[in-house]
C-alpha cells in the first residue's frame, strides 16, 4: 500500500515564517485555553516567553528539514500517534465530570502510557524476531518503521500507567477502566497504519475483498491476494468500543471494565490470527496448531476472568461496597 505517507522538505525560505506562525499560533492557544480553564488571564509576559520559543522550534525544524530533508513521514507511525491522540482525547472527554482527574493528569497518563507501550511492543516483537537484528543491533531502535507486538505494548503501557497512578496515589482500576475504551479506538486507528505499511498481513485468499500490496510494501508478499487481517482487526476493535460503552454503566467493580476489555480483545484477536500470518501468527509448537498470538490471548482472557470472578468472590464475602459505574 503505502508505507510512505508524503515526504517533507527541503523547505524553501517562505516556509519558515509559516511554521514560526503555526508553532506560536498553537503555543499561545494552548496557553489561552489553560488560563480561561483557571480563570485567569492571559499575561504578556508569558505569551511573549511562548511566541519566542515556539519562534525558536519552528526555525530549528525548518533548518533541520532544509539541511537533511526530505523527512518521510511513515503510515504506521503516524496512524500510532492519531491512534493515542484520540485514545487521549477520549479520555480527557470521558473525564470531564471528575474534578479528581484533570485534563494535565490525561495527558501525562497518556504519554506514560505511549513510552510504555512503544518500549513493551518492540521488546516483545524483536524476542520474537530476533534473528534479523541479530546483524545490526540499531535497527531495534526504529520502530517507527512498523514492527511492534500489542501485547508487549499493553503489558508495557499498563505497567507504566500503573507506576504513574500509585505515584500519585490514584487508584490503577480506576484509571484502567478510563481509559479501557480508548485503548480500543486508538488500537483501531492504528491497525490501518498495519494495511497502509503491509505489516501484519494475512494468508492469500480468493474472497473478492482480498488485497495485493504492492512490491513497495516490502513487509507483505507483494501482488498475492491476500486477507486484510489489519483490517478485521480495526473493525473488531470500534466494535470492542461501542461494547465497552455500552456496558460500561452495568459494571459496580472498578477494573472490570478493562478487564472485559482484555476477554473481548482476546476473544477478536484469538479469531483473527486464524488468518493472519508472520511475527505473533508464527504457531506455538508445544501447542499447535495454535499460534503464539492466540495462546498469550488465551493466557490473558483467562487471568483476566479469574481476577474479575475473585474480586467479586471476594467483595461478597467482606461485604464492600460496589464502586461507581465508570464515567459515561
Amino acid at each position: 500500500m503505502h508505507p510512505v505517507l508524503c515526504e517533507i522538505g527541503p523547505l524553501p525560505p517562505w516556509a519558515a515564517v509559516g511554521l514560526v506562525v503555526a508553532f506560536a499560533a498553537f503555543g499561545l492557544l494552548v496557553e489561552w485555553r489553560e488560563r480561561r480553564a483557571a480563570n485567569e488571564p492571559l499575561q504578556f509576559g508569558r505569551a511573549a516567553a511562548i511566541v519566542l520559543t515556539a519562534g525558536a522550534m519552528a526555525l530549528l525544524a525548518w533548518w533541520v528539514l532544509d539541511r537533511w530533508g526530505p523527512a518521510k513521514v511513515r503510515s504506521w507511525g503516524t496512524m500510532l500517534m492519531l491512534g493515542f491522540l484520540a485514545g487521549m482525547l477520549w479520555a480527557i472527554r470521558d473525564a470531564r465530570h471528575d474534578p479528581l482527574i484533570t485534563t494535565d493528569l490525561t495527558i501525562d497518563m497518556t504519554l506514560v502510557i505511549l513510552i510504555g507501550a512503544v518500549i513493551g511492543a518492540r521488546a516483545v516483537f524483536v524476542a520474537l524476531k530476533w534473528q534479523p537484528f541479530r546483524a545490526d543491533l540499531l535497527s531495534v531502535l526504529q520502530v517507527w518503521a512498523g514492527g511492534m507486538s500489542f501485547h508487549g505494548g499493553l503489558l508495557g503501557g499498563t505497567l507504566a500507567a500503573s507506576i504513574l497512578a500509585w505515584r500519585r496515589r490514584l487508584s490503577v482500576p480506576r484509571m484502567a477502566d478510563l481509559f479501557a475504551p480508548s485503548i480500543a479506538l486508538g488500537y483501531a486507528i492504528t491497525r490501518i497504519g498495519c494495511f497502509l505499511n503491509g505489516c501484519c498481513h494475512g494468508i492469500p485468499t480468493d474472497l473478492p475483498w482480498g488485497v495485493t500490496f504492492p512490491e513497495a510494501a516490502a513487509v507483505a508478499p507483494p501482488n498475492i491476494a491476500l486477507h486484510p487481517t489489519q483490517l478485521y482487526a480495526s473493525a473488531a476493535s470500534l466494535i470492542i468500543f461501542g461494547i465497552l460503552l455500552a456496558i460500561r454503566s452495568h459494571l459496580r467493580r472498578s477494573g472490570h471494565l478493562f478487564l472485559s476489555y482484555l476477554v473481548l480483545y482476546s476473544i477478536a484477536r484469538f479469531g483473527v490470527e486464524h488468518f493472519r500470518r508472520g511475527a505473533s501468527a508464527t504457531v506455538f509448537e508445544p501447542l499447535a496448531p495454535l499460534t503464539i498470538g492466540q495462546v498469550a490471548s488465551i493466557a490473558i482472557a483467562a487471568v483476566a476472568c479469574a481476577w474479575m470472578l475473585v474480586d467479586r468472590w471476594r467483595a461478597r464475602r467482606t461485604g464492600a461496597g460496589t464502586a461507581p459505574p465508570s464515567p459515561q
